[in-house]
C-alpha cells in the first residue's frame, strides 16, 4: 500500500500544472496583460495631457516672444530700417521656442513684402502652435496705421523631444509597478492557495475505500474561515458518506451475487444470439437500401461491394458468385472477393463437378459444411477441387433465385475449421441472396426504363425538329420564324442596334409549275433554298420559307447598306444556278426579287410594322419588273 501511494504521489506531481498551465501563472498573465492595457491607457491619457500642456507653454512663450518683438519690430518696419528688421527677424527665429518666422510688410503700393526666417529642416505643421500678430503704429495720437504682420511658428521638434523624455519615465515608472504587482500576486496565490491545493490533491490521490476514515487536514490556522475552510469540510463529509454507502453496497452485492451470475449466463447468450441476427438484419437492410438508390451503370460495382461487406461480416477470406452459362456446360464467375492475400478463383467450373450441389440447392436454402473434409464427402473429391485450390475449409453455399428464375449461387469460404455456422449466419446468407436477387431484378427493370426513355427523348427532339423545320427544302418553316423574331426585335431595342429583315418572292413561279410540272417545282424551291442558306455565312442569320415561293431572311445587327449588299448576294446566287424558265419575262432562269426593310436605333415601331415595309418593298421590286432588290429604313 505505501508503495502505491508513492507511486501515486509520484503521478500526482508529473500530471501537476506546470508553467503556463498553472492557475498562478494564468493569474499573473492575466494581470500583464490587464497591467499592460492600463500602461497603454495611462500612457496614453498623460501623454495626451503632457503634450497639450507643453503646447499651451509655448504657445504662451510665443506670446511673450510677440508681446518684446512687436514694438520695436512695428518701429523698425514703419522708419524702414531693413538692418534692424533683420536683425529682430534673426534674433528671433534662434529663440528655442520659434521654428519658424514670417514678416509681411504692406508698401505704399500695397503689395506686399514678404520676409522668412526658418530653422534647418523646418516642416509646416498643425502640431505647434501658431501666433499671427498684427504690426500696428501710432505716428501720432488718434491715428493707427497696419504696417505689416507677423507669424509666429512654434517649434514641432522641441515639443517632442520634450515628450519623449515623458513618455519614457511614465512607461519605465508603469511596467516596474506592473512587474511588482504580478509578482505581489504570484507570491500571495501560492503561500494562500496554490500549496493547500496541492495538499487537497493528494489528500485525494491517497483515498480509498479502506481509507475513507482518515480526514483532511490543512497545515493553516483553525481560525481561519474561509472557501478552503468550506472545502475541507465538505471532503471530510463526503468521505463519510461514501463510506456508509461502500458499507451497504458491499452487503447488497453479497446478496445478489448468488443469483446474478445464473442470470447473467442465460441473458447473455440469448442477447447475443438476438443481437447478431438484429445485427444481419440491419446490415441487409442498409445494403439493400443503398442497392436501391444505387445509379444505374454502378450497381454492379455496388453489388460487389455490399458482397464484400457480408463476407467480411462473415469472417470469409472469399466471396463468390457463380452464374450458368446459356450453353449450360459451365459455371461463370460473375463478381466475387478475396482477401488481398488470398489467390485469384478460377472464372469458370464444369457443371459436372457440381451435380451433386444442384441437388442440395434446389430445396432453396443455404448449404453449409464446417471444414473441407465434409466439403469432400458430400461434393465428392473432384466436385470439392475448385474449392480446395482456395484452401477452403467452412463453406456455404446459397442459391440466387427459385423456380424458372435462377441466377447462380454464391460461395462463401473460410479457411478454418467452424464448429457449427451459427442462426443469424445461416439467415444473413439466405437475405444477402434474396437482396442480391432484387437488386438484380431491379437493374434489369431500370435499363428497361431507361432504353424506353431514351427512346421518347429522340422521338420528341425529331417531333420538335420537325415542327420548326420545312419538310421540302429543310429550312425553318413560319413557326420557327416566329419565335426567333421577336427574341430578335426585342434585343435590337435593347442593345440599340439595327434588325434588318429580307421578304424574298421567287419570279413567276406559278408559270414555272404550269410550265414543268410541281415536282420539278419542288426541285426548284431545293434548289432555290440551299443557294440562299449557302450565301448566309453568320450563325446568328436566318433564312426561313413562309409558304409557298415566299422566304424571309431575319439579319440581326444589320443596317440598310449591308442589308441591300446581302440582298443582292441571294439574287444573284439564285440566278447564277441558271435554272430554265421558259414562261418568265424577266429572264430566261429563275429569279428572286427581294424587299428590304430595317429597323435604326429610336425608331419606335413593331416587328409587325417592319415586316409590313419589307413586304412593300417586295411589291415595288415585283412593280419596278422584278428580279432585283428594293430598300426601305422603318424610322419615327
Amino acid at each position: 500500500m505505501a508503495v502505491e501511494t508513492d507511486n501515486a504521489h509520484v503521478e500526482l506531481l508529473e500530471r501537476w500544472p506546470q508553467g503556463r498551465h498553472s492557475l498562478g501563472w494564468r493569474l499573473v498573465i492575466v494581470t500583464l496583460g490587464f497591467c499592460f492595457f492600463f500602461t497603454l491607457v495611462t500612457v496614453g491619457v498623460r501623454t495626451w495631457a503632457v503634450w497639450h500642456e507643453h503646447v499651451q507653454q509655448m504657445d504662451i512663450e510665443l506670446g511673450l516672444i510677440e508681446q518684446v518683438y512687436r514694438r520695436t519690430l512695428t518701429k523698425a518696419v514703419w522708419d524702414m530700417d531693413q538692418d534692424a528688421v533683420e536683425a529682430h527677424l534673426d534674433s528671433a527665429v534662434h529663440i528655442e521656442s520659434v521654428a519658424r518666422v514670417q514678416l509681411t510688410v504692406l508698401s505704399a503700393q500695397h503689395i506686399p513684402v514678404v520676409q522668412v526666417r526658418s530653422r534647418t529642416g523646418w516642416v509646416d505643421s498643425n502640431l505647434a502652435p501658431v501666433r499671427r500678430v498684427p504690426l500696428v503704429f501710432s505716428p501720432y495720437a488718434g491715428s493707427k496705421e497696419t504696417v505689416g504682420e507677423l507669424i509666429l511658428y512654434g517649434n514641432e521638434d522641441l515639443l517632442w523631444s520634450e515628450m519623449r523624455s515623458v513618455v519614457v519615465s511614465i512607461v519605465g515608472f508603469q511596467l516596474l509597478q506592473s512587474i511588482l504587482l504580478a509578482g505581489l500576486i504570484i507570491l500571495m496565490f501560492s503561500r494562500l492557495v496554490t500549496v493547500h491545493i496541492r495538499r487537497i490533491a493528494l489528500h485525494l490521490t491517497e483515498l480509498t475505500p479502506e481509507r475513507l476514515d482518515l480526514p483532511l487536514r490543512l497545515s493553516r490556522s483553525a481560525k481561519r474561515e474561509d472557501e478552503l475552510t468550506l472545502l475541507v469540510q465538505g471532503i471530510n463529509q463526503l468521505q463519510s458518506n461514501l463510506s456508509g454507502y461502500l458499507g451497504r453496497q458491499h452487503m447488497y452485492e453479497k446478496e445478489l451475487a448468488a443469483h446474478r451470475d445464473q442470470l447473467a449466463e442465460r441473458v447473455q447468450v440469448r442477447t447475443a444470439e438476438l443481437q447478431s441476427l438484429t445485427e444481419a438484419q440491419q446490415m441487409v437492410l442498409l445494403l439493400s437500401n443503398r442497392l436501391i438508390r444505387a445509379p444505374y451503370e454502378r450497381l454492379e460495382l455496388y453489388q460487389q461491394s455490399c458482397l464484400s461487406e457480408v463476407a467480411q461480416r462473415l469472417g470469409a477470406c472469399y466471396a463468390l458468385w457463380y452464374v450458368r452459362e446459356e450453353s449450360g456446360i459451365y459455371f461463370r464467375l460473375a463478381m466475387h472477393w478475396r482477401c488481398e492475400t488470398c489467390i485469384a478463383p478460377e472464372s469458370q467450373i464444369n457443371a459436372a463437378q457440381l451435380a451433386h450441389l444442384d441437388v442440395l440447392l434446389d430445396q432453396g436454402g443455404p448449404v453449409t459444411f464446417t471444414s473441407g473434409k465434409a466439403l469432400s464427402e458430400v461434393l465428392s473429391a473432384y466436385g470439392a477441387a475448385t474449392f480446395q485450390l482456395l484452401d477452403a475449409e467452412a463453406t456455404a453455399f446459397v442459391p440466387v433465385g427459385a423456380g424458372d428464375e435462377q441466377l447462380g449461387f454464391l460461395v462463401f469460404i473460410r479457411k478454418e475449421v467452424a464448429d457449427v455456422w451459427r442462426p443469424d449466419e445461416h439467415a444473413l446468407l439466405a437475405m444477402t441472396a434474396q437482396m442480391l436477387l432484387h437488386s438484380t431484378r431491379h437493374r434489369v427493370q431500370l435499363g428497361d426504363i431507361m432504353q424506353t426513355q431514351e427512346a421518347l427523348r429522340e422521338a420528341n427532339a425529331q417531333l420538335k425538329e420537325l415542327s420548326r423545320s420545312d419538310p421540302l427544302t429543310g429550312l425553318p418553316n413560319r413557326r420557327h420564324f416566329d419565335e426567333v423574331k421577336n427574341i430578335e426585335f426585342s434585343r435590337a431595342q435593347r442593345s440599340g442596334q439595327p434588325l434588318s429583315v429580307l421578304m424574298c418572292d421567287i419570279d413567276f413561279f406559278k408559270r414555272y409549275n404550269d410550265t414543268y410540272g410541281h415536282a420539278q417545282g419542288d426541285e426548284c424551291l431545293r434548289l432555290v433554298a440551299s443557294a440562299m442558306r449557302g450565301s448566309i455565312a453568320r450563325a446568328g442569320d436566318l433564312v426561313a420559307r413562309l409558304g409557298g415561293e415566299e422566304f424571309a431572311v431575319l439579319l440581326p445587327a444589320t443596317d440598310r447598306a449591308m442589308a441591300h449588299l446581302l440582298a443582292e448576294r441571294l439574287r444573284q446566287a439564285v440566278y447564277d444556278l441558271a435554272i430554265s424558265h421558259s414562261g418568265s419575262s424577266v429572264a430566261s432562269v429563275v429569279t428572286l426579287s427581294i424587299g428590304s426593310a430595317t429597323f435604326e436605333t429610336g425608331a419606335s415601331t413593331t416587328f409587325h410594322e417592319l415586316l409590313e415595309l419589307a413586304d412593300r418593298s417586295l411589291y415595288q421590286a415585283k412593280g419596278d419588273g422584278r428580279n432585283r432588290v428594293v430598300s426601305a429604313t422603318l424610322k419615327d
